[in-house]
């Protein structure tokens, strides 16, 4: 799963021969074995992993380099996906620890996922409408906060009936 988590996004199929997916700092790697256990697993076992659609995960910095050429949405500041991954000062790229990954569980409104994850270990929920993906963080110190994004791609905190 770790593979998977690296390479599903479609920036990196697009050029794969050009990019080094895998993290460089073993806590990096770490993070995202602790984002597979604590979510991903019960993610597989309530909604089964055929259903599963890895969408964006872990963000290496030869990814981030065509993400920002690119013009993406992508906060690496904030979002998780480059997990413990340092630039050449030796600082975090983003400033809360963990590793993140966007998935979609196919024929399911994201609404009954978030219902699902938020019973679960998580640190951070992105939502984008019920029929896109879910962003979903792991930290070791969690702060439970579910966002949702206007269409304007401002975030708000999320106020869906599921939630209450």
């Amino acid at each position: 799963m770790i593979q998977e988590l690296c390479t599903c996004s479609k920036t990196y199929l697009k050029y794969s021969h050009l990019i080094n997916p895998y993290p460089k700092n073993p806590e990096s790697e770490q993070a995202l074995i602790n984002l597979h256990q604590s979510i991903l697993i019960p993610i597989f076992n309530k909604f089964g992993l055929e259903n599963l659609k890895l969408t964006y995960g872990f963000c290496s910095k030869d990814l981030k380099k065509f993400l920002t050429c690119e013009k993406s949405r992508i906060c690496i500041e904030v979002d998780q996906h480059m997990s413990y991954e340092t630039n050449n000062k030796g600082k975090y790229y983003c400033k809360h620890l963990g590793a993140a990954c966007d998935f979609k569980i196919i024929g399911v409104d994201s609404t009954k996922v978030i219902g699902f994850l938020r019973n679960l270990d998580f640190d951070s929920i992105y939502y984008y409408g019920k029929d896109k993906s879910v962003h979903v963080s792991w930290s070791q110190s969690p702060r439970r906060k579910i966002w949702e994004f206007t269409a304007q791609n401002t975030p708000k905190p999320y106020s869906n009936y599921y939630w209450v």
